[in-house]
């Protein structure tokens, strides 16, 4: 059997949207941590959200936030799933999405060809918050790299290829690595150890945006599964 292929999901943007709810629970903690002059003036998009806090805060003047970063992301997640279970209707999952996990859990109890996996800039702790209030199942992805397990995007590239190795038993081809997300930093984090990208425009990007990044493959959505499946059908074969 040929190795598996290892499919890496963003998830704002990718999987699902909060209507923005995130964002205001990050603004609405740091103004309770650092005062009602707290500013939000940065681009979050693709970022990891410990790089998210200390930039907020360096644009913010705060010197000694590392000091402050645990009761920032404590705070945080409590007011995610807190906003969250109060204002169910702010998560909208992305077209297609249910269909497509649904699918791809069936090939790979039928084929075993595919394994599915996150590759997300949210804290560790956010994510089940954030799938759950989606309908999915966080339990379905086997492999996983959270934005407070690197520095830069790239590196949760690297620590999901690394966690595949160490599932299966092998190595893990790059070929046959395809990141699934919104936004130029995907991109760029797949192409940056020599993985397929795959681009829905589904964020705050265009397709034509997406295009000009670079992306292998580029969709409005995933409500049509089958460019993603003409990918894995084009990708080398590794056994």
């Amino acid at each position: 059997m040929a190795h598996p292929f290892l499919l890496l999901f963003d998830v704002d943007g990718t999987i699902l949207r909060t209507s923005r709810a995130g964002v205001e629970a990050m603004h609405e903690v740091g103004r309770r941590i650092f005062g009602d002059d707290f500013q939000w003036d940065i681009e979050t998009a693709g970022g990891l959200d410990p790089a998210i806090f200390a930039e907020l805060a360096t644009r913010n003047g705060i010197e000694d936030h590392d000091r402050h970063h645990d009761e920032f992301h404590d705070q945080y997640i409590d007011l995610l799933e807190a906003a969250l279970r109060a204002n169910p209707h702010k998560v909208v999952v992305m077209p297609g999405i249910h269909a497509l996990i649904a699918a791809l859990q069936q090939r790979r109890a039928e084929r075993g060809d595919v394994v599915l996996g996150l590759l997300t800039g949210n804290y560790t702790r956010a994510v089940p918050i954030k799938l759950q209030a989606a309908a999915v199942d966080p339990s379905v992805f086997e492999v996983t790299a959270f934005g407070d397990e690197g520095t830069v995007r790239p590196d949760l590239t690297a620590l999901a290829m690394r966690r595949f190795e160490q599932r299966l038993g092998h190595a893990c081809d790059p070929r046959r690595v395809i990141v699934i997300g919104d936004t130029p930093r995907d991109i760029d984090c797949a192409h940056a150890h020599g993985c397929l990208a795959l681009a829905v425009a589904t964020g705050s990007y265009s397709v034509e945006q997406l295009q000009q990044a670079g992306g292998d493959v580029v969709v409005p959505d995933l409500a049509d599964p089958k460019p993603l499946h003409r990918l894995l059908d084009a990708a080398p074969a590794m056994r």
